[in-house]
């Protein structure tokens, strides 16, 4: 997004209609100067930036999902075994073996 351009993208429109604001402070300073700035108030506050700290609880959280939905598969894979011997074991009529 430069300043000095006498058109506007699509891209500009809709960051206009979601924030007039947004859209001109972007348009005068360019989004890394914005950025820079926010990084310094962030270090100067002690605040995390919420969009890196939001990133890392979902990456966090879809790992532990995965991780616990792999656990319950192999749980599953192994009942399902279980059940098939036992199943196998009633159908022949294999009582002696257990």
């Amino acid at each position: 997004m430069r300043a000095d351009r006498n058109t506007l993208s699509p891209n500009e429109i809709n960051k206009f209609v979601y924030c007039p604001y947004q859209w001109y402070y972007e348009r005068v300073y360019g989004r890394k100067e914005l950025e820079r700035l926010a990084r310094e108030r962030n270090e100067r506050l002690g605040l995390v930036d919420r969009r890196i700290s939001n990133f890392n609880r979902g990456y966090e959280y879809h790992n532990n999902v995965k991780f616990n939905f792999g656990i319950t598969l192999k749980r599953a894979l192994l009942i399902l075994v279980v059940l098939a011997i036992v199943v196998i074991f009633v159908t022949l009529k294999v009582k002696n073996i257990v």
